[in-house]
């Protein structure tokens, strides 16, 4: 089988898919000439995929040749890469994402800090202290100001309601203030459920173990803390006055100092996550351009990840337990903390031209994650692509500060310039 172009120059290809089990493409050699691109060898694909199963659908594959996708002529791969043509070149079909589209664009009154997909809801936080909820048509349905004027840095979704209402929504949130709260929705109200007090200078980043009953939290004191969220471990009740002085409302919530603490960064904490693989363990990431991986039941760091630059962003696979970094440059990179042999640096993912501010793991695709950089755009990227990817999402006129994927297959980003951008099929 052929690609028209008999006045060009050819070259022989393959094509192969791997844990595709549903799916068998055909190991024959095709001569096509060096004028296709992704297009006509898609077509070309589907059409040898056809000969053996009648009922086949036309499907978009992602065509990787080595590490990187093809996103040009086969000729003008070639001389970009240096690909060897003297024998068949081997082409990996992998199932194409369809390419995001823009959803919403949702206003903020500050810059976004942290971002979240739940149910039929999109949370934000911003530097100004406030919270915001809108539904998936883009309405605002609360503007939560409890803190208002200090700046919020993160968050965390304890539990989420499962009707159609926000009502019994529990949300971890902290940032300049050296203290978590554990928030509470009712209607447009959220009230203090407990606190969170021990460290020292303003909490970066927070994560919540799998059945939600730990919390761990990263600060600018370089420590890392765990605490317990039961209701009645290691807490002392105590009432205080709302920050709403006309009403003097009072709120009754528990105070709480932590389980463990951790040390042993020299620098800012400013990521945290639990790992895929041990319930008692922990990753950290730090501006002392370290990664580090601790275990809560001795108290004590595993191993570590030295680096040449500070870290801005972890976040572990959940399957596999790799994990992916942002730093302060415009490289993603892919880590294995459990490796004992060869580089720890797995892949570095090429293109972006400012800070990573923020990476997260696809939701429904496990080879995909999203970046989020300081050059105004979000990138979506296949771990076997480190050159190319997959889609650019743009939409930012200033800096990118979050991403988060939810389980709808949304992808979600906060920026400097104020809005949440919502992108999806």
């Amino acid at each position: 089988m052929q690609i028209d172009g008999s006045n060009e120059r050819h070259i022989q290809v393959s094509f192969f898919i791997k844990n595709e089990k549903e799916i068998s493409i055909p190991d024959d050699v095709f001569d096509v000439p060096t004028t296709a691109d992704s297009e006509n060898l898609n077509a070309l694909v589907n059409q040898s995929i056809k000969q053996n199963e009648d009922d086949w659908t036309d499907t978009k594959f992602e065509l990787l040749i080595g590490e990187t996708f093809l996103r040009s002529t086969l000729n003008e791969f070639i001389e970009e890469y240096s690909v060897d043509t003297e024998h068949v070149v081997k082409i990996e079909c992998i199932l194409g994402l369809e390419p995001p589209k823009p959803l919403f664009d949702l206003p903020a009154p500050d810059w976004i800090s942290s971002v979240h997909s739940f149910n039929k809801y999109v949370l934000a936080t911003t530097f100004n202290g406030e919270i915001l909820v809108w539904d998936r048509k883009g309405k605002k349905i609360a503007q939560i100001s409890k803190d208002s004027g200090t700046a919020y840095k993160c968050s965390e979704i304890i539990t989420s309601p499962k009707g159609d209402s926000i009502d019994g929504l529990t949300l971890a949130v902290s940032g300049e203030k050296p203290s978590i709260s554990i928030l509470e929705f009712r209607g447009k109200m959220a009230t203090t459920l407990q606190q969170l007090r021990g460290h020292e200078r303003s909490v970066s980043s927070i994560a919540t173990n799998k059945d939600k009953t730990r919390l761990i939290s990263g600060a600018f004191d370089s420590h890392l803390k765990v605490w317990n969220l039961q209701e009645s471990a290691g807490s002392i009740e105590k009432p205080t006055e709302s920050n709403d002085k006309s009403k003097r409302k009072k709120e009754n919530f528990v105070t709480k100092v932590p389980m463990v603490t951790l040390g042993g960064h020299k620098d800012a904490v400013v990521a945290v996550k639990w790992s895929a693989w041990n319930d008692a363990h922990c990753v950290s990431a730090s501006w002392d351009h370290s990664i580090a991986v601790w275990d809560l039941e001795l108290a004590g760091e595993i191993s570590r990840i030295r680096h040449s630059k500070a870290f801005t962003s972890i976040d572990v696979h959940q399957t596999t337990g790799l994990v992916i970094s942002g730093s302060a440059d415009s490289i993603p990179r892919l880590f294995d903390t459990r490796s004992t042999e060869g580089s720890l640096v797995k892949q570095s993912f090429v293109g972006h031209t400012g800070w990573i501010s923020s990476v997260k793991w696809h939701y429904a695709q496990p080879n995909v994650f999203i970046s989020g950089s300081f050059d105004s755009v979000v990138k979506l990227w296949d771990i076997r692509s480190s050159k190319t990817s997959l889609y650019d999402l743009h939409g930012h006129t200033d800096r990118v500060m979050c991403v988060a994927s939810g389980d709808d297959a949304t992808i979600l980003s906060g920026g400097a310039d104020s809005t949440v951008k919502v992108f999806g099929q």
